[in-house]
Protein backbone atom coordinates (compact mmCIF):
# COMPACT_ATOMS: atom_id res chain seq x y z
CA UNK A 1 0.00 0.00 0.00
CA UNK A 2 1.02 3.21 -0.50
CA UNK A 3 3.13 4.92 2.31
CA UNK A 4 1.16 7.03 5.25
CA UNK A 5 -1.78 5.08 4.22
CA UNK A 6 -1.80 2.99 7.24
CA UNK A 7 1.02 2.05 9.02
CA UNK A 8 2.26 -1.24 8.33
CA UNK A 9 4.01 -2.55 11.65
CA UNK A 10 6.35 -5.26 11.99
CA UNK A 11 4.22 -7.06 14.16
CA UNK A 12 1.79 -7.34 11.03
CA UNK A 13 4.26 -10.56 10.26
CA UNK A 14 2.88 -12.28 13.57
CA UNK A 15 -1.10 -11.86 12.49
CA UNK A 16 -0.54 -13.19 9.19
CA UNK A 17 1.66 -16.14 10.18
CA UNK A 18 -0.97 -18.47 10.67
CA UNK A 19 -1.54 -18.55 7.07
CA UNK A 20 1.40 -17.95 5.59
CA UNK A 21 2.52 -20.84 3.52
CA UNK A 22 -0.68 -22.31 3.00
CA UNK A 23 -2.44 -23.23 -0.35
CA UNK A 24 -6.13 -22.55 0.67
CA UNK A 25 -7.56 -21.78 3.85
CA UNK A 26 -9.24 -25.01 4.54
CA UNK A 27 -5.83 -26.46 4.49
CA UNK A 28 -4.84 -24.57 7.84
CA UNK A 29 -2.66 -26.01 10.49
CA UNK A 30 -3.73 -23.49 13.21
CA UNK A 31 -1.37 -21.54 15.36
CA UNK A 32 -3.73 -20.77 18.46
CA UNK A 33 -0.91 -19.94 21.10
CA UNK A 34 0.58 -17.62 18.67
CA UNK A 35 -2.44 -15.57 17.72
CA UNK A 36 -4.14 -15.88 21.52
CA UNK A 37 -0.96 -15.40 23.43
CA UNK A 38 1.73 -13.54 21.68
CA UNK A 39 -0.14 -11.13 19.78
CA UNK A 40 -3.56 -9.51 20.26
CA UNK A 41 -2.22 -7.19 23.58
CA UNK A 42 -2.85 -3.48 22.19
CA UNK A 43 -4.54 -1.21 19.86
CA UNK A 44 -1.49 -0.97 17.91
CA UNK A 45 -1.17 -4.70 17.17
CA UNK A 46 -5.32 -4.66 16.69
CA UNK A 47 -4.43 -1.59 14.05
CA UNK A 48 -1.18 -3.48 12.52
CA UNK A 49 -3.54 -6.91 11.67
CA UNK A 50 -6.26 -3.72 10.60
CA UNK A 51 -3.86 -3.24 7.90
CA UNK A 52 -3.04 -7.15 7.52
CA UNK A 53 -6.76 -7.50 5.88
CA UNK A 54 -5.96 -4.09 3.64
CA UNK A 55 -2.78 -6.02 2.56
CA UNK A 56 -4.34 -8.88 1.57
CA UNK A 57 -6.10 -7.56 -1.16
CA UNK A 58 -3.54 -6.00 -2.53
CA UNK A 59 -1.99 -9.42 -3.95
CA UNK A 60 -2.11 -10.44 -7.71
CA UNK A 61 -4.00 -13.63 -6.64
CA UNK A 62 -6.53 -10.98 -5.83
CA UNK A 63 -6.48 -8.21 -7.91
CA UNK A 64 -5.65 -10.50 -11.13
CA UNK A 65 -8.74 -12.42 -10.23
CA UNK A 66 -11.02 -9.17 -9.59
CA UNK A 67 -9.97 -7.75 -13.89
CA UNK A 68 -9.94 -11.18 -15.28
CA UNK A 69 -13.50 -12.38 -13.57
CA UNK A 70 -15.11 -8.72 -14.08
CA UNK A 71 -13.89 -7.71 -17.64
CA UNK A 72 -12.21 -10.28 -19.34
CA UNK A 73 -15.57 -12.44 -19.55
CA UNK A 74 -17.19 -9.82 -21.36
CA UNK A 75 -15.89 -8.14 -24.60
CA UNK A 76 -13.80 -5.39 -23.67
CA UNK A 77 -9.83 -7.43 -24.00
CA UNK A 78 -8.27 -9.65 -26.10
CA UNK A 79 -5.10 -11.87 -25.66
CA UNK A 80 -1.73 -10.60 -26.45
CA UNK A 81 0.29 -13.03 -25.08
CA UNK A 82 -1.97 -14.57 -22.69
CA UNK A 83 -2.19 -18.26 -21.47
CA UNK A 84 -4.18 -20.94 -22.06
CA UNK A 85 -6.00 -20.13 -18.39
CA UNK A 86 -6.50 -17.08 -19.46
CA UNK A 87 -7.14 -17.43 -23.15
CA UNK A 88 -10.02 -20.07 -21.86
CA UNK A 89 -11.34 -17.28 -19.59
CA UNK A 90 -11.89 -14.71 -22.39
CA UNK A 91 -13.64 -17.14 -24.25
CA UNK A 92 -16.22 -18.03 -21.12
CA UNK A 93 -14.74 -21.92 -21.71
CA UNK A 94 -13.69 -22.17 -17.95
CA UNK A 95 -13.56 -25.48 -16.81
CA UNK A 96 -13.09 -26.36 -12.70
CA UNK A 97 -9.40 -27.39 -13.09
CA UNK A 98 -8.76 -23.62 -14.45
CA UNK A 99 -7.04 -21.71 -11.57
CA UNK A 100 -7.94 -18.89 -12.51
CA UNK A 101 -11.23 -19.68 -10.41
CA UNK A 102 -9.33 -20.51 -7.36
CA UNK A 103 -11.19 -18.22 -4.28
CA UNK A 104 -8.33 -19.00 -1.92
CA UNK A 105 -7.20 -15.28 -2.18
CA UNK A 106 -10.37 -14.05 -1.11
CA UNK A 107 -10.98 -16.37 1.46
CA UNK A 108 -7.86 -15.70 3.15
CA UNK A 109 -8.35 -12.06 3.53
CA UNK A 110 -12.31 -13.16 5.11
CA UNK A 111 -10.43 -15.23 7.59
CA UNK A 112 -7.80 -12.30 8.19
CA UNK A 113 -10.96 -10.16 8.81
CA UNK A 114 -12.68 -13.14 11.34
CA UNK A 115 -9.44 -13.28 13.12
CA UNK A 116 -9.85 -9.78 14.00
CA UNK A 117 -13.07 -9.76 14.93
CA UNK A 118 -12.47 -12.94 17.15
CA UNK A 119 -9.55 -11.67 18.95
CA UNK A 120 -9.75 -7.37 18.79
CA UNK A 121 -11.68 -7.48 22.16
CA UNK A 122 -9.13 -9.47 23.95
CA UNK A 123 -6.58 -6.55 23.11
CA UNK A 124 -8.83 -4.02 24.44
CA UNK A 125 -9.03 -5.55 28.13
CA UNK A 126 -5.02 -5.65 27.77
CA UNK A 127 -4.96 -2.39 27.02
CA UNK A 128 -6.37 0.46 28.77
CA UNK A 129 -5.57 3.44 26.14
CA UNK A 130 -7.64 1.15 23.57
CA UNK A 131 -11.03 3.39 23.42
CA UNK A 132 -14.22 1.60 22.93
CA UNK A 133 -14.24 3.95 19.87
CA UNK A 134 -11.36 2.87 18.20
CA UNK A 135 -12.57 -0.50 18.98
CA UNK A 136 -15.91 -0.47 16.96
CA UNK A 137 -13.87 1.32 14.03
CA UNK A 138 -11.57 -1.34 13.70
CA UNK A 139 -14.44 -3.90 13.96
CA UNK A 140 -16.70 -1.53 11.30
CA UNK A 141 -13.25 -1.65 8.63
CA UNK A 142 -12.87 -5.32 8.44
CA UNK A 143 -16.27 -6.17 8.64
CA UNK A 144 -17.15 -4.21 5.56
CA UNK A 145 -13.93 -5.32 3.94
CA UNK A 146 -15.17 -8.74 4.35
CA UNK A 147 -18.82 -8.07 3.04
CA UNK A 148 -17.02 -6.24 0.11
CA UNK A 149 -15.25 -9.92 -0.66
CA UNK A 150 -18.54 -11.86 -0.24
CA UNK A 151 -19.90 -9.87 -2.76
CA UNK A 152 -17.47 -10.66 -4.79
CA UNK A 153 -17.62 -13.90 -4.69
CA UNK A 154 -21.14 -14.46 -4.67
CA UNK A 155 -21.38 -12.38 -8.22
CA UNK A 156 -18.99 -15.05 -9.85
CA UNK A 157 -20.21 -17.98 -7.66
CA UNK A 158 -23.27 -17.24 -6.93
CA UNK A 159 -23.70 -19.62 -3.93
CA UNK A 160 -20.39 -20.32 -1.36
CA UNK A 161 -19.89 -21.09 2.26
CA UNK A 162 -20.24 -18.04 4.36
CA UNK A 163 -17.72 -18.22 6.67
CA UNK A 164 -18.23 -15.96 9.54
CA UNK A 165 -15.76 -17.79 12.75
CA UNK A 166 -11.89 -17.38 12.12
CA UNK A 167 -10.20 -20.58 11.44
CA UNK A 168 -8.09 -20.75 14.16
CA UNK A 169 -8.17 -24.17 15.74
CA UNK A 170 -8.85 -27.91 15.56
CA UNK A 171 -12.61 -26.94 16.81
CA UNK A 172 -12.89 -25.17 13.22
CA UNK A 173 -15.37 -26.07 10.78
CA UNK A 174 -13.03 -27.06 8.13
CA UNK A 175 -15.80 -28.49 5.59
CA UNK A 176 -18.15 -25.60 5.37
CA UNK A 177 -20.82 -26.29 2.51
CA UNK A 178 -22.62 -23.00 0.54
CA UNK A 179 -24.79 -20.41 1.25
CA UNK A 180 -27.26 -19.61 -0.82
CA UNK A 181 -27.38 -16.40 -2.64
CA UNK A 182 -29.50 -14.59 -0.66
CA UNK A 183 -28.42 -16.17 2.29
CA UNK A 184 -25.23 -14.63 1.93
CA UNK A 185 -26.07 -11.28 0.20
CA UNK A 186 -28.77 -10.84 4.03
CA UNK A 187 -26.04 -11.64 6.20
CA UNK A 188 -23.85 -8.96 4.66
CA UNK A 189 -26.56 -6.10 4.00
CA UNK A 190 -27.08 -6.90 7.72
CA UNK A 191 -23.44 -6.52 8.37
CA UNK A 192 -23.21 -3.36 6.59
CA UNK A 193 -25.83 -1.69 8.09
CA UNK A 194 -24.18 -2.31 11.40
CA UNK A 195 -20.54 -1.32 10.12
CA UNK A 196 -22.06 2.23 9.14
CA UNK A 197 -23.07 3.03 12.55
CA UNK A 198 -19.29 3.04 13.83
CA UNK A 199 -17.48 4.55 10.46
CA UNK A 200 -16.36 7.53 9.88
CA UNK A 201 -17.16 9.80 7.21
CA UNK A 202 -13.31 10.61 6.39
CA UNK A 203 -10.00 10.08 8.19
CA UNK A 204 -7.99 13.01 8.87
CA UNK A 205 -4.57 12.26 8.22
CA UNK A 206 -4.10 11.89 4.42
CA UNK A 207 -6.44 11.43 1.25
CA UNK A 208 -5.00 8.42 0.98
CA UNK A 209 -6.59 7.22 4.23
CA UNK A 210 -9.50 8.60 3.22
CA UNK A 211 -9.57 7.09 0.06
CA UNK A 212 -8.15 3.74 0.87
CA UNK A 213 -10.17 3.00 4.22
CA UNK A 214 -13.55 2.00 4.68
CA UNK A 215 -15.93 4.90 5.41
CA UNK A 216 -19.51 5.57 5.54
CA UNK A 217 -19.20 6.49 1.78
CA UNK A 218 -17.80 3.59 0.76
CA UNK A 219 -20.37 1.41 2.67
CA UNK A 220 -23.27 3.16 1.17
CA UNK A 221 -21.50 2.77 -2.39
CA UNK A 222 -21.12 -1.11 -1.76
CA UNK A 223 -25.03 -1.44 -0.36
CA UNK A 224 -26.20 0.17 -3.50
CA UNK A 225 -24.35 -2.08 -5.64
CA UNK A 226 -25.54 -4.97 -3.71
CA UNK A 227 -29.37 -3.81 -3.96
CA UNK A 228 -29.12 -3.16 -7.17
CA UNK A 229 -27.92 -6.62 -7.77
CA UNK A 230 -30.30 -7.94 -5.59
CA UNK A 231 -33.39 -5.81 -7.25
CA UNK A 232 -34.04 -4.04 -4.52
CA UNK A 233 -34.20 -0.66 -6.05
CA UNK A 234 -36.07 1.71 -3.25
CA UNK A 235 -32.96 0.88 -1.08
CA UNK A 236 -30.43 1.37 -3.82
CA UNK A 237 -31.76 4.53 -4.59
CA UNK A 238 -31.36 5.49 -0.64
CA UNK A 239 -28.27 4.06 -0.59
CA UNK A 240 -26.87 6.12 -3.34
CA UNK A 241 -28.72 9.31 -1.60
CA UNK A 242 -26.63 8.99 1.52
CA UNK A 243 -23.21 9.20 -0.69
CA UNK A 244 -24.66 11.81 -3.14
CA UNK A 245 -26.07 14.23 0.37
CA UNK A 246 -22.86 13.71 2.07
CA UNK A 247 -21.09 16.14 -0.28
CA UNK A 248 -17.54 14.60 -0.19
CA UNK A 249 -17.69 12.99 -3.63
CA UNK A 250 -17.64 15.15 -6.93
CA UNK A 251 -17.51 14.39 -10.44
CA UNK A 252 -13.93 15.62 -11.73
CA UNK A 253 -13.63 18.14 -14.35
CA UNK A 254 -13.96 16.47 -17.64
CA UNK A 255 -10.15 18.32 -18.89
CA UNK A 256 -9.00 16.18 -15.66
CA UNK A 257 -11.28 12.78 -16.34
CA UNK A 258 -7.95 9.93 -16.99
CA UNK A 259 -4.70 12.37 -14.93
CA UNK A 260 -6.62 12.79 -12.06
CA UNK A 261 -8.77 9.54 -11.91
CA UNK A 262 -6.29 6.95 -13.27
CA UNK A 263 -2.96 8.50 -13.39
CA UNK A 264 -2.88 10.23 -10.15
CA UNK A 265 -5.47 8.54 -8.05
CA UNK A 266 -7.70 9.52 -5.20
CA UNK A 267 -9.63 12.01 -6.75
CA UNK A 268 -12.28 14.13 -5.78
CA UNK A 269 -14.60 11.16 -7.61
CA UNK A 270 -12.80 8.30 -5.42
CA UNK A 271 -14.94 6.49 -2.68
CA UNK A 272 -12.92 3.35 -2.15
CA UNK A 273 -9.24 2.98 -3.44
CA UNK A 274 -6.87 0.11 -2.90
CA UNK A 275 -3.65 1.77 -2.64
CA UNK A 276 -0.12 0.48 -3.80
CA UNK A 277 2.97 2.06 -2.66
CA UNK A 278 5.29 -0.71 -4.98
CA UNK A 279 4.30 -1.51 -8.66
CA UNK A 280 0.96 -2.82 -9.00
CA UNK A 281 1.60 -6.08 -10.52
CA UNK A 282 -1.62 -7.26 -11.71
CA UNK A 283 -1.72 -3.71 -14.10
CA UNK A 284 1.40 -3.91 -15.33
CA UNK A 285 1.61 -7.43 -16.14
CA UNK A 286 -1.65 -7.11 -18.07
CA UNK A 287 -0.94 -3.91 -19.78
CA UNK A 288 2.70 -2.49 -19.57
CA UNK A 289 2.93 -1.32 -23.18
CA UNK A 290 6.22 -2.63 -24.07
CA UNK A 291 4.49 -6.18 -23.72
CA UNK A 292 0.61 -6.72 -22.75
CA UNK A 293 -0.94 -9.78 -22.04
CA UNK A 294 -4.26 -7.94 -22.79
CA UNK A 295 -5.25 -5.16 -25.22
CA UNK A 296 -8.46 -3.42 -25.94
CA UNK A 297 -10.45 -5.61 -28.49
CA UNK A 298 -10.21 -4.21 -32.17
CA UNK A 299 -13.43 -2.35 -32.08
CA UNK A 300 -13.35 -0.39 -29.21
CA UNK A 301 -13.34 3.13 -30.84
CA UNK A 302 -17.25 2.03 -32.15
CA UNK A 303 -18.52 1.90 -28.52
CA UNK A 304 -17.45 5.72 -28.33
CA UNK A 305 -17.94 7.35 -32.10
CA UNK A 306 -21.37 8.44 -31.36
CA UNK A 307 -19.38 11.60 -29.81
CA UNK A 308 -16.05 12.43 -31.01
CA UNK A 309 -15.63 15.06 -28.19
CA UNK A 310 -15.57 12.08 -25.76
CA UNK A 311 -12.95 12.47 -23.37
CA UNK A 312 -12.85 8.91 -22.47
CA UNK A 313 -11.88 7.44 -25.74
CA UNK A 314 -8.63 7.83 -27.33
CA UNK A 315 -5.42 8.65 -25.33
CA UNK A 316 -7.73 8.02 -22.55
CA UNK A 317 -9.31 4.54 -21.91
CA UNK A 318 -7.39 2.71 -24.95
CA UNK A 319 -4.73 3.61 -27.38
CA UNK A 320 -5.56 2.13 -30.78
CA UNK A 321 -2.28 3.21 -32.41
CA UNK A 322 -0.10 1.02 -29.63
CA UNK A 323 -3.10 -1.17 -28.70
CA UNK A 324 -3.10 -0.37 -24.76
CA UNK A 325 -5.33 0.00 -22.02
CA UNK A 326 -4.28 3.65 -21.65
CA UNK A 327 -6.51 3.64 -18.87
CA UNK A 328 -3.70 1.66 -16.54
CA UNK A 329 -0.53 2.37 -18.98
CA UNK A 330 -0.05 5.81 -20.17
CA UNK A 331 0.92 9.22 -18.58
CA UNK A 332 0.02 12.19 -20.61
CA UNK A 333 -3.24 11.73 -22.40
CA UNK A 334 -2.21 14.79 -24.95
CA UNK A 335 1.26 13.35 -25.68
CA UNK A 336 0.39 9.77 -25.48
CA UNK A 337 3.08 9.25 -23.33
CA UNK A 338 3.51 5.98 -21.36
CA UNK A 339 4.11 4.77 -17.97
CA UNK A 340 7.94 3.43 -17.67
CA UNK A 341 8.09 -0.36 -16.14
CA UNK A 342 8.61 1.27 -12.67
CA UNK A 343 5.94 3.67 -12.92
CA UNK A 344 2.49 1.12 -12.27
CA UNK A 345 1.91 2.22 -8.97
CA UNK A 346 -1.83 2.88 -9.67
CA UNK A 347 -4.59 2.84 -6.94
CA UNK A 348 -7.64 -0.25 -7.69
CA UNK A 349 -10.65 1.75 -7.67
CA UNK A 350 -13.70 -0.39 -6.30
CA UNK A 351 -16.14 2.52 -6.48
CA UNK A 352 -16.10 6.46 -7.24
CA UNK A 353 -18.93 8.75 -8.02
CA UNK A 354 -19.57 8.44 -11.32
CA UNK A 355 -20.95 4.49 -10.36
CA UNK A 356 -23.37 5.82 -7.87
CA UNK A 357 -24.91 8.38 -10.07
CA UNK A 358 -25.41 5.73 -12.45
CA UNK A 359 -26.52 3.11 -9.81
CA UNK A 360 -28.88 5.33 -8.79
CA UNK A 361 -30.23 6.41 -12.38
CA UNK A 362 -30.93 2.59 -12.93
CA UNK A 363 -32.90 2.15 -9.72
CA UNK A 364 -35.21 5.07 -10.70
CA UNK A 365 -35.87 3.53 -13.86
CA UNK A 366 -36.53 -0.28 -12.31
CA UNK A 367 -38.31 0.51 -8.93
CA UNK A 368 -41.41 0.09 -8.96
CA UNK A 369 -42.81 2.28 -6.40
CA UNK A 370 -40.15 5.44 -7.22
CA UNK A 371 -39.86 5.22 -10.68
CA UNK A 372 -38.66 8.59 -12.17
CA UNK A 373 -37.24 8.81 -15.39
CA UNK A 374 -36.55 12.22 -15.64
CA UNK A 375 -34.33 12.28 -12.69
CA UNK A 376 -32.83 9.16 -14.11
CA UNK A 377 -32.03 10.87 -17.33
CA UNK A 378 -30.92 13.66 -15.11
CA UNK A 379 -28.08 11.06 -13.55
CA UNK A 380 -27.01 10.11 -16.63
CA UNK A 381 -26.59 13.00 -18.24
CA UNK A 382 -24.36 14.17 -15.44
CA UNK A 383 -21.63 11.63 -16.19
CA UNK A 384 -22.65 12.49 -20.40
CA UNK A 385 -22.30 15.87 -20.09
CA UNK A 386 -18.95 15.70 -17.89
CA UNK A 387 -17.46 13.23 -20.92
CA UNK A 388 -19.11 14.95 -24.13
CA UNK A 389 -20.11 18.28 -23.13
CA UNK A 390 -23.27 16.90 -25.11
CA UNK A 391 -26.46 15.52 -23.38
CA UNK A 392 -27.60 11.57 -24.17
CA UNK A 393 -29.07 11.04 -27.19
CA UNK A 394 -32.04 8.93 -25.85
CA UNK A 395 -35.96 8.76 -25.54
CA UNK A 396 -37.24 9.78 -22.98
CA UNK A 397 -38.59 6.23 -21.75
CA UNK A 398 -37.70 3.18 -19.70
CA UNK A 399 -36.10 1.06 -22.16
CA UNK A 400 -34.57 3.62 -24.29
CA UNK A 401 -32.70 4.89 -21.13
CA UNK A 402 -31.63 1.35 -19.80
CA UNK A 403 -29.96 0.88 -23.34
CA UNK A 404 -28.49 4.36 -22.76
CA UNK A 405 -27.21 3.82 -19.29
CA UNK A 406 -25.64 -0.03 -20.51
CA UNK A 407 -23.91 2.10 -23.13
CA UNK A 408 -22.45 4.69 -20.65
CA UNK A 409 -21.53 2.46 -17.98
CA UNK A 410 -19.56 0.27 -20.87
CA UNK A 411 -17.73 3.92 -21.72
CA UNK A 412 -17.50 5.05 -18.22
CA UNK A 413 -15.66 2.31 -16.75
CA UNK A 414 -14.35 0.36 -19.41
CA UNK A 415 -11.33 -1.75 -17.96
CA UNK A 416 -12.36 -1.07 -14.57
CA UNK A 417 -13.82 -5.02 -13.86
CA UNK A 418 -17.59 -3.60 -14.17
CA UNK A 419 -18.96 -4.87 -16.95
CA UNK A 420 -19.73 -8.49 -17.25
CA UNK A 421 -21.76 -8.00 -14.24
CA UNK A 422 -23.27 -5.06 -15.87
CA UNK A 423 -24.42 -7.62 -18.32
CA UNK A 424 -25.14 -10.13 -16.01
CA UNK A 425 -27.34 -7.72 -14.32
CA UNK A 426 -29.20 -6.74 -17.23
CA UNK A 427 -29.56 -10.32 -18.24
CA UNK A 428 -31.17 -11.86 -14.90
CA UNK A 429 -33.85 -9.35 -14.97
CA UNK A 430 -35.26 -11.50 -17.80
CA UNK A 431 -34.75 -14.60 -16.53
CA UNK A 432 -32.28 -15.58 -18.84
CA UNK A 433 -34.28 -17.60 -20.69
CA UNK A 434 -37.06 -15.32 -22.19
CA UNK A 435 -37.64 -16.45 -25.80
CA UNK A 436 -38.41 -12.84 -26.52
CA UNK A 437 -35.08 -11.12 -25.60
CA UNK A 438 -32.21 -10.58 -26.94
CA UNK A 439 -29.27 -11.71 -24.56
CA UNK A 440 -27.00 -9.22 -24.65
CA UNK A 441 -24.64 -11.65 -23.43
CA UNK A 442 -24.78 -14.03 -26.65
CA UNK A 443 -24.72 -10.65 -28.52
CA UNK A 444 -21.51 -9.54 -26.42
CA UNK A 445 -19.86 -12.81 -26.95
CA UNK A 446 -20.77 -12.78 -31.12
CA UNK A 447 -17.79 -10.09 -30.95
CA UNK A 448 -15.34 -12.66 -29.70
CA UNK A 449 -16.02 -15.04 -32.91
CA UNK A 450 -14.52 -15.60 -36.11
CA UNK A 451 -15.40 -17.86 -38.94
CA UNK A 452 -13.41 -20.40 -37.38
CA UNK A 453 -14.39 -20.15 -34.43
CA UNK A 454 -18.03 -18.93 -34.16
CA UNK A 455 -19.42 -22.53 -32.92
CA UNK A 456 -17.02 -23.16 -30.67
CA UNK A 457 -17.40 -19.93 -28.76
CA UNK A 458 -20.79 -19.87 -28.96
CA UNK A 459 -21.36 -23.20 -27.64
CA UNK A 460 -19.64 -21.97 -24.28
CA UNK A 461 -22.67 -19.29 -24.27
CA UNK A 462 -25.56 -21.63 -24.45
CA UNK A 463 -26.48 -22.59 -21.21
CA UNK A 464 -26.48 -19.50 -18.59
CA UNK A 465 -25.84 -21.57 -15.59
CA UNK A 466 -22.15 -21.42 -16.79
CA UNK A 467 -22.37 -17.66 -16.19
CA UNK A 468 -21.07 -18.23 -12.97
CA UNK A 469 -18.06 -19.49 -12.51
CA UNK A 470 -17.24 -23.60 -10.81
CA UNK A 471 -15.72 -23.87 -7.92
CA UNK A 472 -12.35 -25.14 -7.94
CA UNK A 473 -11.59 -28.57 -8.33
CA UNK A 474 -8.99 -28.66 -5.41
CA UNK A 475 -11.56 -27.08 -3.05
CA UNK A 476 -14.37 -29.75 -3.81
CA UNK A 477 -11.51 -32.56 -3.18
CA UNK A 478 -10.58 -31.50 -0.10
CA UNK A 479 -14.53 -30.54 1.11
CA UNK A 480 -16.83 -33.25 1.65
CA UNK A 481 -19.59 -30.54 2.33
CA UNK A 482 -19.18 -28.42 -1.10
CA UNK A 483 -21.44 -29.11 -4.23
CA UNK A 484 -20.17 -28.45 -7.81
CA UNK A 485 -22.09 -25.58 -8.87
CA UNK A 486 -24.34 -27.68 -11.26
CA UNK A 487 -22.88 -26.61 -15.27
CA UNK A 488 -19.89 -28.09 -14.50
CA UNK A 489 -20.44 -31.51 -12.65
CA UNK A 490 -19.57 -32.83 -16.22
CA UNK A 491 -17.05 -31.22 -17.05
Amino acid sequence: MRKNIIKSLIALSFVLLFNTGCEDYLQLTPKDDLVQDEFWQNKEQVGSAVAGCYASMNQSGFTDRILLWGEARAEMLVSVRAGSTTENLLKNYVISTNSLVSWSNFYKTINYCNTVLAFADQAKENDPTFTEFDLKRYKAEVTAIRSLVYFILVKNFKEVPLVIEATLSDQSDFYPAKSTEDEVLEHIIADLKKALVDLPESYTQSVKHDKGRMTKGAVNALLADIYLWANRYDECIDACQEVINSGKYTLVDGTEWFSSIFFEGNSAEGIFELQFDDLFTTLKNNFYVGNPILAPFGGISQIYADDLNDIRADRASYDLIDGSVFKYAGVDAKSGLFRSATQFYNTWIFYRYADVLLMQAEAYLLSPTQQDIVKAQSLINQVHLRATGSFVEADLSQASLLDALLVERQKEFAFEAKRWYDLLRYERRIDFDDPDAVSLIRTMAELKTNADNYEEIMSYYSDSASYFLPIYQDEVDLNRNLEQNPFYINY
